[in-house]
């Protein structure tokens, strides 16, 4: 609002303010706008008579007030919002003769018609005439001949149906690829199936031949996948491995593939997408297959390793196919790793990392860990030992 306020008397052009500062707020053409009675008036200013009187371009026409409350409106705003309303009545009335004559081009016209937006874009497609015209040409379903009256059916002299068993063999048909799932039935032997995997790579491609059991070209395999419905789909994993079993799972899903991979020095475990971790197997221990064999006397050294290890209580996150887990009791490999670093495996996870395939993820290697306990009682037992020898000495000088 403008400062001070107004006295409006009826059918005259003099207004005089209270507190106002016409002189500075307003000039000759500009606008004040003030709300008598619940009416707003806009007023034109003729002349500005000094800093509380004003003379308007025509008599007031409302009810005398006084003390009225007021904001000055300058003649360029005004302005401004003219030329708004004429320029979107311009567009407007613009777009009213474009749609006259784009249905008049569309009805009447032949051929093809320009059709005309009014933001200035075009488009240009078939008038009705051109279109009936169009179709007046096309056969109807008598030049079909006997397949226009022939019935759905499976046998002969019928047209066939999506079930139809005519449609079930690919005997005799060469070329193409096929690009979706290969669903294979659940009431057959799943191996028996045979089929050829043709992997491109750029303009190339390899072709390999085997069946769902027996796929082996020494750098993939394929893996029998079932889905949530019950359809047995081959899946390739690029990253090589062995199918170990297909089996039923209770939660996720109800069939599920268990594949092995080789990373490296340690075998990992995957079930259908998901790693799921390293494989701890039992190695053979004959000293007849090592060799470079160094014996650690080191003990007092370990039993210092083993004395920083700090055991934790955590859960495991639910990840992938796994739930969270219920509390266990253990250790942190990123712990133990500034430590003992011969009893942790992998590289550790890096900053944005896939959960559900956590590649590199740090594991503990439980052998060296025994080995690290072995030689931390050792040192126990020896300075236990050396301990009883001195009780007993001084037992025996006194």
């Amino acid at each position: 609002m403008s400062a001070g306020t107004l006295t409006l008397t009826n059918n005259s052009a003099s207004v005089s303010g209270s507190g106002t500062s016409f002189t500075t707020e307003l000039a000759a053409a500009d606008f004040i706008v003030v709300t008598v009675g619940g009416i707003p008036y806009t007023l034109p200013v003729k002349t500005v008579d000094n800093a509380t009187a004003l003379t308007l371009v025509s008599n007031y026409t409302g009810p005398t007030q006084a003390g009225a409350a007021w904001y000055a409106v300058p003649r360029v705003a005004m302005n401004l919002v003219t030329a708004a309303l004429v320029a979107q009545s311009a567009e407007a009335l613009r777009g009213l003769n474009y749609d006259k004559q784009n249905w008049q081009q569309i009805f009447a016209g032949s051929g093809t018609a320009t059709i005309k937006i009014p933001d200035g874009t075009s488009f240009t497609g078939p008038t009705w005439n051109s279109l009936a015209t169009s179709l007046a040409s096309k056969a109807d379903k008598s030049s079909l001949g006997n397949a226009a009256a022939l019935n759905v059916g499976t046998e002969a002299n019928t047209v066939a149906a999506g079930d139809d068993a005519r449609l079930n063999s690919i005997n005799g048909k060469s070329g193409g690829i096929i690009t979706g799932d290969i669903s294979l039935p659940m009431n057959g032997p799943v191996f028996s199936y045979s089929f050829v995997l043709t992997a491109l790579s750029g303009a190339e491609g390899v072709r390999q031949r085997g069946s769902l059991a027996d796929f082996n070209d020494g750098t993939s395999r394929t893996i029998l996948n079932i889905d949530s419905v019950g359809n047995r789909k081959a899946t390739i994993y690029p990253t090589g491995g062995i199918i170990c079993q297909a089996g039923r799972d209770a939660t996720y899903p109800a069939f599920a593939s268990y594949f092995i991979n080789w990373t490296g020095s340690q075998p990992t475990l995957y079930i259908d997408n998901y790693l799921v971790g390293a494989i701890s197997t039992t190695a053979v221990s004959d000293k007849e297959l090592k060799e470079q064999i160094e014996y650690h006397t080191d003990t007092d050294a370990a039993a210092a390793e083993v004395e920083q290890w700090r055991v934790a209580s955590f859960r495991y996150k639910a990840r992938g196919i796994a739930p969270q887990s219920d509390e266990k009791l253990g250790f942190i490999a990123n712990d133990l790793v500034q430590v003992s670093p011969e009893c942790v495996k992998g590289e550790g996870l890096k900053e944005g990392f896939d959960e559900n395939n956590p590649e590199g993820a740090y594991y503990l290697d439980p052998i060296a860990m025994l080995a690290k306990l072995a030689m931390a009682f050792q040192a126990q037992q020896k300075q236990i030992s050396e301990l009883q020898l001195l009780v007993k000495q001084i037992s025996a000088g006194s």
